[in-house]
């Protein structure tokens, strides 16, 4: 009767520890994706700035098409819709 406490005390704490480790490695990932998203958008502002050229706006629909990608990762992620 003890062996099969101690073993299902075994299974429960396995089980808990486990999707601790998966939630906490979610969370890790989008804050992740969130740094990188406000970086992507940094880039964009910046291009924002510069004079009208070509290379300003490449750099800007990178950084646009940047930000959708992060943003459907995010929502892959959160399970949310942005």
């Amino acid at each position: 009767m003890v062996g099969w406490t101690i073993v299902m005390i075994g299974i429960i704490l396995t089980v808990v520890v486990v999707v601790f480790m998966r939630k906490q490695r979610k969370a890790v990932r989008i804050a992740y994706w969130r740094k990188q998203r406000d970086v992507e958008q940094q880039k964009g502002e910046a291009a924002a700035r510069l004079p009208e050229s070509p290379e300003r706006s490449q750099k800007m629909d990178n950084a646009k098409w940047s930000v959708k990608r992060i943003d459907g990762e995010l929502s892959r992620l959160t399970g949310s819709k942005r």
